[in-house]
């Protein structure tokens, strides 16, 4: 599938602008002049500088360029794409940039507040003096200190054990901000809400990744001040000024996010011309964990009944909450196969749940498909980066699972390539071994 990288940037953007037959309103090329070419475009790798992309960072994201490349490869003209896991806004942003239409669904309101913030034009002025306004009058009150309802013990102190995630005065500066946010105009509270969540994990006593959180070394003797907090803030905020400053034109194409599960949410989407998407992984990690910071100090959540929705709302790719089972796991010979061995090597499994989580997300993604049967045009491609995942030595064909599954749903795999490899765990080594895939799937006509 060399189409997707065998493009410069430069050659990629010439074509991607006449996409759809527009001439973009703002210029791509520019917009990405500041991003670091020879890293994996299925990653937010390379984007810290991208104006927009690096106001918060979102490792799972797929770049720019990923999108820009994905387009210029397509034969037919596209006017509107769809993202059923918006995430970061990477496809919603760059449509924008384009002058193309997208909708994005995101069920993680930090992030689809994120998505937001990236595509709603606002007034770099405006939203300057009513951040300033609020700084002016900031006052931090003592029930600002005090955990809300549901809130985990650990985000303030005494904490658990003598641990804690925020000190006294980071905690109550964050809540006391949250709690003016709603004076602000709504779209500057957002972008400020946002901005606020990109300063809460380097002003804290841990560090947060892939699998979870864990403390800094020698955390207790560099806790945070507010007024650390507040000059990360002030940073956040001069950077995304910049970037609305530079990128001010109006509003490119109509972009539409969708809040919710994708499951459900994909029954409001009436047509899109291409489809392109990275789903959760079948790795067992709830991803709402990551943010698990953003949800509960902006407020997102305000009670354990919330997070356990959240999590519920999400693709069954993991085994934090127990799912229902699937009346139904998709026909495919290799799911079969990988089921029957995943069950014989159970005892052997962290988690006996494993084997069903991973019939029911294969019942999840062609839930999704026969959705994207109904919106997409005969001939339409869903372009879809994805990863394997291996268990007690074995490992789940996610590529190979997937052809299978859509196949029935009139989908045909027409190219395929791998993006690039991933480590395992450590508990199997470590090792560069399973693979990140770029699948298009191509609409068939009715049979």
């Amino acid at each position: 599938m060399n189409a997707f990288w065998a493009a410069s940037l430069a050659e990629t953007v010439a074509t991607s602008r006449t996409v759809g037959k527009r001439t973009a309103v703002l210029d791509p090329a520019n917009w990405l002049s500041r991003y670091r070419e020879g890293v994996p475009t299925s990653s937010n790798q390379g984007t810290t500088e991208v104006p927009f992309q690096r106001w918060f960072r979102f490792k799972e994201a797929f770049s720019p360029k990923f999108v820009i490349d994905t387009l210029a490869s397509l034969d037919g003209p596209v006017e509107h794409c769809l993202d059923p896991f918006g995430g970061s806004g990477t496809t919603a942003l760059t449509c924008r940039m384009l002058g193309l239409s997208s909708t994005s669904i995101e069920v993680n309101p930090f992030l689809a507040d994120l998505i937001e913030a990236k595509i709603e034009p606002v007034s770099s002025s405006a939203f300057l003096g009513d951040y300033e306004d609020l700084l002016r009058t900031l006052e931090v009150r003592e029930e600002d200190t005090v955990l809300g309802p549901g809130m985990p013990a650990t985000f303030a102190p005494p904490g658990v054990n003598g641990r804690h995630v925020f000190s006294t005065e980071v905690f109550g500066t964050v809540r006391a901000i949250v709690r003016e946010i709603p004076r602000m105009a709504p779209a500057h509270g957002r972008l400020l809400k946002v901005l606020l969540g990109s300063t809460l994990v380097s002003n804290s006593n841990v560090v947060v990744n892939g699998k979870g959180r864990r403390y800094r070394r020698n955390w207790q003797e560099r806790e945070r001040t507010a007024a650390q907090l507040i000059q990360a803030l002030d940073a956040a905020v001069d950077t995304a000024i910049e970037d609305i400053s530079l990128f001010s034109s109006p509003k490119c194409g109509e972009q539409k996010v969708l809040r919710g599960d994708c499951r459900t949410m994909l029954r409001k989407v009436k047509t899109a011309d291409l489809a392109i998407f990275s789903p959760p992984y079948p790795n067992s990690f709830d991803y709402t964990d990551v943010y698990n910071l953003e949800l509960w100090m902006l407020d997102y959540l305000s009670s354990g009944e919330d997070n356990r929705t959240l999590r519920q709302n999400t693709l069954r790719s993991h085994v934090q909450v127990k799912w229902a089972a699937s009346s139904s796991v998709p026909h495919s010979a290799i799911l079969s196969e990988t089921l029957a061995r995943l069950e014989e090597a159970r005892a052997d499994l962290w988690n006996v749940n494993i084997p069903g989580m991973i019939g029911q997300y294969f019942a999840d993604l062609a839930a999704i498909f026969s959705e994207l049967r109904r919106i997409l045009p005969v001939g339409g491609k869903a372009v879809v980066a994805i990863g394997n995942s291996q268990y007690a030595g074995i490992i789940v064909d996610v590529a190979g699972i997937l052809e299978q599954c859509v196949n029935e749903l009139g989908f045909s795999l027409v190219e395929q390539g791998v993006m690039r490899s991933m480590r395992n765990s450590s508990q199997h080594g470590g090792g560069m071994h399973l693979a990140e895939h770029c699948l298009v799937f191509e609409r068939r006509e009715k049979e």
